[in-house]
């Protein structure tokens, strides 16, 4: 059944006095998201109830009878629409959404990222890890993007979008989570605004779009992640490197060059424990059991040393510094990194092509 929303409006001498009210007023109410419309939103679809129901035994815990199933994500799309309407999000064109989304889950839209991706008639699944036991995963930071109203959002439960009415009316809750609005204001209105409330409500998320989808475009996102590894002490600092070389799907070498680049542009003569902790990690790739082969190893050795060589040369003498270029310095376990590094053209590594390749 096709949805009607009906809008119930306060009426009477209320609504002579809204109509009265100065416009700059009215202005700034409809400029501040964060002001509630007087107004309820209630959407006519029996389908609602039937799915709520069936969703109270869902087996999420091993004691439930019942699957959250593609029907369930369905039929709440048009429900989470509604609430970003009523919220102030504009619904870009289809092609934009589709571009910024490319952008924002680019590792798992890519050849190597299939196993991560799972598409519907009306959504695309976006799965922060490769190993996928449940194919609509609830309280996880795995993303649906709804191909008909280009957004994206969580996987949730009826129950939490709103009240039933009767069986057949829906009233949604206009005040549902921030998080779900600000994401999609941020990120596919490009409201500025929004991402002060997801730094400050939503890190968790942020984070993950950095660590688990490889998302490296926006330095405030960057600055977040990568901070807290500079905070960290020398061990878990030294985990950051786990974030910068991936393995995707079909067990390829994935290197976040956005995540280098801030190593690089946040590295003084004060300050270079991190670029060290990756020089130091490329040696333990060779002295210990590694998930990476031998040419993805002298991979990662060059990307690490395009960065390290021009931060050494300029910085170097503050002190604490490795004395030698990683690569020189790992010719004595791989006699023959150079010469391999030559062939792939040194990846196209100005730093790396310019001291090695002469």
């Amino acid at each position: 059944m096709r949805n009607l929303i009906i809008i119930l409006g306060i009426i009477g001498c209320i609504s002579c006095q809204q109509q009265a009210k100065p416009k700059a007023a009215t202005e700034q109410q409809t400029a501040d998201t964060t002001v509630s419309n007087e107004k309820e939103v209630i959407m006519n679809n029996p389908e609602l109830k039937k799915q709520s129901e069936l969703q109270k035994n869902l087996n999420d815990e091993g004691g439930g009878t019942y699957q959250f199933a593609e029907k369930d994500m369905n039929i709440a799309l048009p429900v989470i629409a509604e609430i970003l309407k009523t919220k102030g999000y504009v619904t870009p064109a289809k092609e934009v959404f589709q571009k910024k989304l490319h952008e924002l889950f680019a590792e798992n839209f890519n050849a190597g990222g299939n196993c991560r991706t799972k598409e519907h008639e009306k959504f695309t699944m976006l799965y922060e890890g490769g190993n996928i036991e449940n194919p609509f995963p609830m309280m996880t930071d795995d993303v649906v993007a709804s191909k008909e109203f280009s957004f994206i959002s969580h996987i949730p439960l009826i129950s939490s979008l709103g009240t039933f009415v009767d069986d057949d009316h829906f009233k949604i809750d206009t005040k549902y989570t921030q998080k779900l609005i600000s994401r999609n204001k941020y990120f596919f209105n490009d409201n500025k605004a929004d991402l002060a409330i997801l730094l400050n409500e939503d890190t968790s998320f942020l984070k993950v779009l950095v660590t688990s989808y490889g998302y490296t475009k926006d330095q405030k996102i960057n600055d977040l992640v990568m901070n807290e590894y500079l905070r960290a002490d020398d061990d878990g600092l030294a985990k950051v490197a786990t974030i910068i070389f991936r393995k995707d799907c079909k067990n390829q070498l994935v290197i976040r060059e956005g995540l280098l680049k801030w190593v690089a542009d946040h590295t003084d003569g004060n300050e270079h424990r991190m670029i060290s902790a990756l020089y130091g990690y490329v040696f333990k790739l060779y002295e210990n059991k590694s998930d990476f082969n031998q040419n993805e190893k002298r991979k990662i050795a060059a990307y690490v040393d395009n960065v390290f060589i021009p931060l050494k040369e300029k910085y170097g003498s503050s002190g604490g510094w490795p004395a030698t270029e990683l690569i020189f310095n790992l010719e004595a376990r791989d006699k023959e990194i150079i010469d391999y590094l030559g062939q792939q053209n040194f990846y196209n590594l100005a730093a790396v092509k310019n001291l090695y390749g002469e």
